[in-house]
């Protein structure tokens, strides 16, 4: 079923605004979801979780985070982002989003790289890159020698310098959730 369709049906309460989010979910990134074979997600207790505000002093528009300190894989932590939160592994825009991100991380999670939104892939000799959000790759903070060229990997934004780094997807690390 069309995902439109689906939100007018939760919104007249015939459908599950839960079948909603699945499907949304899987019409929105397929690749990353058939990559998690561990089933139902469990959403993180109160007490491993950290909300965010930030309001973006050139848009005023406010973004919403949640760090989550329980270690996921990348396409688990996907997955609990948008089954517990309606939303996405945060993608980042600006180097002050970033700092702000990195220092509330810093002071949250006991672990020294969270994952945040962004996949890099080889094509053509060069890098490819891209937000699981498909919003617009406008801003990258790379640490020296990074992003790796040799294979697909997740993105992890360094705790301690706010740097990113290619990891494995297969990583249990702490993440970022924007909603």
């Amino acid at each position: 079923m069309q995902p439109c369709l689906l939100l007018a049906l939760a919104l007249l309460g015939t459908a599950s605004a839960r079948h909603l989010a699945a499907v949304t979910s899987e019409v929105a990134e397929p690749e990353l979801e058939a990559e998690d074979k561990d089933g139902d997600v469990e959403c993180p207790l109160e007490d491993e979780m950290n909300a965010l505000n930030i309001t973006d002093t050139q848009s005023t528009r406010t973004f919403h985070y949640i760090i989550v300190r329980r270690c996921q894989t990348f396409h688990r932590a996907q997955k609990v982002c948008s089954r517990c939160y309606r939303g996405r592994l945060a993608s980042i825009h600006s180097y002050r989003i970033n700092i702000l991100l990195q220092c509330r991380a810093h002071t949250r999670v006991n672990n020294r790289r969270v994952w945040i939104g962004a996949i890099t892939r080889p094509q053509d000799g060069s890098v490819f890159c891209r937000w699981s959000d498909r919003s617009s790759w406008n801003f990258a903070y790379w640490r020296h020698g990074y992003p790796r060229l040799s294979r697909r990997f997740c993105t992890t934004l360094s705790t301690k310098n706010g740097h990113w780094r290619s990891t494995r997807c297969r990583a249990r690390l702490p993440f970022i959730c924007e909603y």
